[in-house]
């Protein structure tokens, strides 16, 4: 019922996006995905784009000669050196095969990794470095408890794509960077790029409920009241030399 009357009635509200992530994050529910209405409604994705109900759980199984955002993660090594960091959380880190590279570079560092399901689980069994958490990022709530994040950089690559609704993560990304964390790399696939700009959804990934062009993920970001400090592209694997991927750099608004 309250569902049925807030859709109604979003319009006539007229919701700053603060209270609108708010309510979205605590009282949506996942057996809806909103198409119509204002942007906000459908998280600054065009109008009229039809995003995914029922997204498949991604189970990250290396693909057999690809490597995905084959940069994202050199290039959040280079920004954790420069601003001084030995920390990485990396959220919806999948099997970490990546963040284990990482590692093996810079073993005195500190690696939180943080998923759900058999992702997580596999890295808990398989990895000898590392603090694994399994949190479901469409829930509220903060991820890391009690801990010093002031030299840690958050790494969240190709997941926000993922989540019907994405509300949630953004806020506790947010809330890393309030705890201390100085800055959080966040990439995801550039629609217009990988599908072309008459592309409406669902994306042809059946594990993604939607995509956004830089556009439309900046607005996102800033909605959230992220400081956007860098937002362009990357590559989207390295068997082609094409850049079809968001890379955005954010802290927060001082």
């Amino acid at each position: 019922m309250y569902l049925q009357f807030f859709r109604l009635n979003m319009r006539k509200l007229k919701l700053n996006p603060r209270l609108w992530r708010r309510l979205w994050g605590t009282r949506a529910t996942k057996d809806r995905v909103w198409t119509g209405g204002s942007l906000a409604e459908n998280f600054y994705v065009k109008l009229g784009y039809a995003s995914r109900q029922n997204p498949e759980y991604y189970f990250d199984e290396p693909a057999a000669g690809v490597t995905w955002q084959p940069m994202v993660y050199p290039f959040a090594a280079e920004r954790a050196v420069q601003r001084g960091c030995d920390t990485i959380v990396d959220i919806g880190c999948g099997r970490a095969q990546k963040l284990a590279r990482l590692w093996e570079e810079h073993p005195s560092w500190k690696f939180i990794g943080i998923d759900y399901g058999n992702n997580i689980q596999w890295c808990t069994n398989n990895h000898k470095f590392g603090t694994w958490i399994e949190s479901d990022l469409e829930k509220p709530g903060s991820l890391i408890k009690d801990r010093d994040l002031e030299k840690a950089l958050v790494i969240c690559s190709d997941v926000v794509e993922h989540l019907v609704f994405p509300g949630p993560l953004l806020d506790r990304i947010h809330l890393l960077l309030e705890q201390g964390a100085r800055e959080a790399i966040i990439s995801t696939p550039e629609r217009d790029l990988t599908r072309g700009i008459d592309d409406f959804g669902p994306p042809k990934n059946s594990c993604h409920v939607r995509e956004w062009n830089s556009q439309e993920f900046r607005a996102l970001l800033e909605a959230w009241k992220f400081r956007v400090d860098h937002l362009g592209l990357t590559r989207s694997n390295d068997a082609e030399p094409h850049e079809r991927t968001i890379l955005a750099v954010v802290s927060r608004q001082i």
